[in-house]
């Protein structure tokens, strides 16, 4: 099979309402809300998972807002979120899910699937194929590899164009105590050859930072470690993307090729808008 790609970041959030309206205030124009549902029963029926999202569909890649929509859900992402709001999710795209769950097993890890998640989009069905990786993998994180068997529903033409210029999911951002160790367990996880450099994907990349480097860049508390930390966001034009922020009155730190706006203002993850 093909290598992996960074398909999407989902991003935990304790009120959907709330986090989208701070995504539309950062430049997102986002999907309308959508539901989670599990296959049809024999008698037609399509039950709720109990989430539901808003995303921000890029031109490659997309960022999740999700939430609990069922006060009854008792599924793993209530016990996510009691540790933090912010980003619990990675999803790896591949073109065969069965073919990556073989290839993930080949490399010693126990994992099922693939299962299949469907979410009604106006009057049609999405539908993906999910394998999910091994808990232990990223304690208090979901990591998983999707194919979307019906992408066309999800990256319309009208929504991948963004006030604040967003174009492509470029990297995902990995706190670690030990980065080389979660390093190497992701490159094992993932077949991807060793480099001393950010993981790469076929499309995207993965960087592995340790404590300090979170106490030097973002600011107030994090939570512990590890946990997924941030995300970079390639944009059209980055002075397009700072004038956005600053009318929207959302505060943010200049960096190397880009800028960053804090946790605090974007649901629990940092964001790294880079030219």
């Amino acid at each position: 099979m093909s290598g992996f790609d960074l398909d999407h970041a989902g991003i935990l959030v304790h009120d959907l309402d709330l986090a989208s309206a701070k995504f539309r205030r950062l430049g997102f124009k986002l999907t309308p809300r959508g539901y989670h549902t599990l296959p049809a029963t024999a008698g037609g029926d399509r039950p709720r998972v109990g989430t539901g999202n808003n995303c921000a569909m890029l031109r490659r890649g997309y960022v999740e807002l999700i939430g609990i929509t069922d006060p009854h859900y008792e599924g793993r992402m209530r016990a996510d979120l009691e540790l933090h709001e912010g980003l619990h999710l990675v999803a790896f795209g591949t073109s065969d899910a069965t073919a990556a769950a073989a290839q993930v097993r080949a490399a010693g890890f126990t994992v099922e699937g693939p299962r299949v998640i469907e979410r009604p989009i106006e009057k049609e069905l999405a539908r993906f194929e999910i394998v999910d990786f091994p808990a232990d993998t990223l304690p208090g994180s979901h990591l998983f590899a999707i194919r979307h068997a019906t992408p066309d529903l999800l990256w319309k033409p009208d929504l991948i164009i963004h006030p604040n210029g967003a174009e492509r999911l470029e990297a995902v951002v990995i706190a670690a105590a030990n980065p080389a160790d979660m390093a190497g367990r992701l490159r094992r996880l993932l077949a991807l050859a060793p480099s001393q450099d950010a993981l790469s994907l076929v499309a995207g990349r993965l960087k592995i930072v340790d404590n300090a480097w979170i106490a030097a860049h973002v600011p107030g508390q994090s939570p512990g470690l590890p946990y997924i930390a941030g995300l970079t966001l390639g944009v059209r034009d980055l002075r397009a993307t700072a004038d956005w922020l600053t009318t929207a009155g959302v505060s943010f730190d200049r960096i190397q090729g880009g800028l960053r706006v804090a946790p605090a203002d974007a649901c629990g993850a940092f964001i790294e808008f880079v030219a």
